[in-house]
């Protein structure tokens, strides 16, 4: 059976690159290309037909990277919510600026999370060769812009996240 152009031109990447791709397709549902990086992939037999292990680590690690970031994108994105609108009911009641200052404080500090897991997502991505933005459609996620401008990332968050999210590709 002859293969079209393109899915030849598959076979002479590596496993690392091959996920990369797929991921891709498979974030925007491209369903044609996936298809043809799938059969691209070399098979191993054992006692079954398999895909090749790194190709699947590495695909593997890629979906977990992308659902651990998703679920902590969320996370933090609710927290914040919740925070800002816990001042704003504060506020509304009256005579309790202390509690309002507190949950200021919080909401604010959701957001340099949130500035930090983004941008341990963006280094992450970028050492893999992997577009960032195609985690973010599957979380359905934009980059995060916070609030008042000049907000900076919190560094602690941001050396965690990009370590975990880093483990979690490492194949």
């Amino acid at each position: 059976m002859k293969q079209d152009r393109i899915t030849a031109a598959y076979k002479g990447l590596n496993a690392d690159q091959l996920a990369a791709l797929a991921f891709h397709y498979m974030t925007d549902t491209n369903a044609l290309e996936f298809g043809r990086i799938a059969s691209a992939v070399p098979c191993v037999e054992y006692h079954y037909r398999a895909p090749d292990e790194a190709y699947q680590a590495k695909l593997d690690g890629l979906a977990w990277l992308a659902a651990h970031w998703a679920i902590e994108y969320w996370r933090l994105r609710c927290r914040k919510s919740e925070k800002l609108g816990g001042a704003l009911a504060a506020l509304r009641r009256g005579g309790d600026d202390e509690s309002a200052d507190e949950l200021l404080d919080a909401h604010e500090q959701a957001e340099r999370w949130l500035l930090a897991l983004d941008a341990a997502l963006d280094a992450v991505c970028q050492s893999r060769g992997i577009d960032p933005a195609d985690v973010r459609r599957m979380a359905g996620a934009e980059p995060f812009k916070a609030m008042r401008e000049g907000m900076t990332p919190d560094a602690g968050y941001l050396a965690a996240a990009r370590k975990g999210l880093d483990a979690l590709v490492k194949a």
